[in-house]
């Protein structure tokens, strides 16, 4: 492996650039990249922070950008890279090792590279080429990490795994990850590493059943039930629906997981109410809504769940039923509530639920709306 050393020395920075170019004041990036290896802590957090802000801006791949991808994968093994360093704040208030951060990097990076396609512009035609050229290298690093004894950098280590599985020219590693992920993965004391491991196989299409079955934690159980090949199986209804009702495991669930997002409203919601009766999510929601975690109000979930509860449209021509009459009052006490949070982004899940109250419902807040019965 090349030394991050010579790295640094040989590669010819004034050839390549970040976000802001040469502007006075902004650190370049082999300063940035020193830096990551700095004694001083708060050094080494801000060159993680211009790493994302310059070097990866916006999910941007700059020229500075590839060059920056081999000397991280060079330094993953420095005890440098051990620094506890604040975490992303989408995975929560914590501190992990620079180490898996890094890795995060480099997993956003790669991304970027393989969605650059779908959505332009994430960099110019070589410097996407150039990350696309490095995944075998990056896997490797990858694959190594995947065995580390900080279940923080395994973590960190299975989102970049998965992502790079995904391009065709590695396909070929899946089948012996496969083997080690449900030989090792699954056998972590980790919750989070066995929900990635989980999320990675049936990504993959390999059988979660037996997870699904035998973990003995709900979220491990739950994220094996949003295989589509246990769609239709009640023990992985349940499964999500206890998650739901645990406002502990709920709120858990809301980080970031890498490559695969936010799993509670863009995965758990959506299939709770697929999957469940309306009697079944009322009893579901009561405790979840009551003290909604940060992030629960997002996705398509209104939606989905108005189409549920009135599926040939509102108000309907049939005389409430039970179960819709207690679905409504959840939504005015808890969505619309004056504890609930203010409706006021386009984004909000519960737009799709305002007309379902009697004079709609306020939008930057207001007083609670009485359901319409």
């Amino acid at each position: 492996m090349v030394r991050h050393e010579d790295l640094l020395a040989e590669t010819d920075w004034s050839a390549v650039g970040h976000a802001c170019g040469t502007a006075p004041g902004v650190p370049q990036t082999p300063d940035i990249l020193a830096a990551l290896l700095s004694q001083d802590v708060a050094a080494q957090v801000r060159a993680l922070d211009d790493l994302y802000g310059l070097v990866h801006h916006q999910d941007t791949v700059y020229s500075a950008t590839p060059p920056a991808v081999d000397f991280v994968v060079a330094v993953l093994g420095d005890p440098r890279t051990l620094t506890p360093v604040p975490a992303d704040p989408r995975r929560g208030a914590k501190l992990v090792p620079l180490r898996a951060e890094l890795l995060g990097w480099l997993t956003s990076v790669m991304e970027a590279a393989a969605e650059h396609d779908q959505w332009p512009p994430a960099g110019g035609p070589a410097e996407i080429a150039a990350c696309r050229a490095a995944r075998p290298r990056v896997y490797h690093a990858a694959r190594l990490w995947c065995t580390s004894l900080d279940p923080e950098v395994v973590f960190a280590a299975l989102g970049l795994v998965a992502c790079l599985l995904d391009a065709p020219e590695l396909g070929g590693h899946r089948h012996e990850t496969a083997v080690w992920l449900r030989e090792s993965a699954l056998a972590s004391p980790d919750r989070g590493v066995r929900v990635m491991a989980v999320l990675i196989l049936a990504s993959w299409g390999y059988d979660t059943t037996p997870v699904l079955q035998h973990d003995p934690d709900p979220v491990v159980r739950a994220s094996a039930a949003l295989s589509a090949a246990n769609a239709r199986m009640p023990t992985g209804t349940r499964a999500i629906l206890q998650v739901l009702s645990a406002p502990a495991d709920a709120a858990w669930c809301q980080q970031v997981f890498p490559h695969f997002g936010r799993l509670f409203p863009f995965r758990f919601l959506p299939a709770a109410i697929d999957r469940a009766t309306l009697d079944e999510l009322v009893a579901a929601l009561t405790p979840l809504l009551a003290d909604a975690p940060a992030g629960t109000y997002a996705g398509d979930w209104g939606a989905r769940l108005r189409a549920k509860a009135f599926p040939d449209g509102f108000p309907p021509a049939r005389p409430l039923d039970p179960a819709q009459r207690a679905l409504l009052q959840l939504i005015a006490d808890r969505c619309f509530g004056p504890a609930a949070p203010p409706v006021r982004v386009d984004t909000d899940p519960r737009r799709a639920l305002r007309d379902l109250m009697p004079d709609g419902a306020p939008v930057d807040g207001g007083p609670a709306c009485d359901p319409p019965f």
